[in-house]
């Protein structure tokens, strides 16, 4: 059973209830949302985060061996805003890893760093 409380405040509106908030500014002003969720295991979603930490320090360490340094970059920039965001988006995250791994190539060293990332993601993404 859900149970939602709303009021008006001087900043805005907040809405809480069964372990979300939400909160929203004036229109025209500043907007802020945030979503906090009842129960979330945040212990997969450390996991990857890490994952993907490793895998940066191994796209800056073997820049030479890539295929397409920026592309990599980019890429795994793409992943952390996602694995960041209050709902992340599985397709979004799943095809940016095919394209990391296509902006790897054949660097040995990053692309076993890739595979653990992958691992995480999935036991993340269920």
């Amino acid at each position: 059973m859900s149970i939602w409380r709303a009021r008006e405040t001087s900043g805005g509106i907040h809405i809480a209830g069964s372990g979300n908030q939400v909160n929203t500014g004036r229109i025209g002003g500043n907007q802020q949302q945030s979503y906090v969720g009842a129960g979330q295991d945040t212990t997969s979603l450390q996991a990857a985060l890490a994952r993907l930490a490793e895998l940066e320090a191994a796209l800056e360490e073997h820049a030479a061996e890539l295929s397409n340094t920026d592309l990599a970059r980019r890429t795994a920039g793409r992943i952390g805003e996602e694995l960041n965001s209050a709902q992340p988006d599985q397709r979004r995250i799943r095809d940016n890893l095919e394209d990391l791994g296509l902006a790897i190539g054949s660097a040995a060293a990053v692309v076993t760093v890739l595979q653990g990332l992958n691992a995480a993601v999935a036991a993340l993404l269920g």
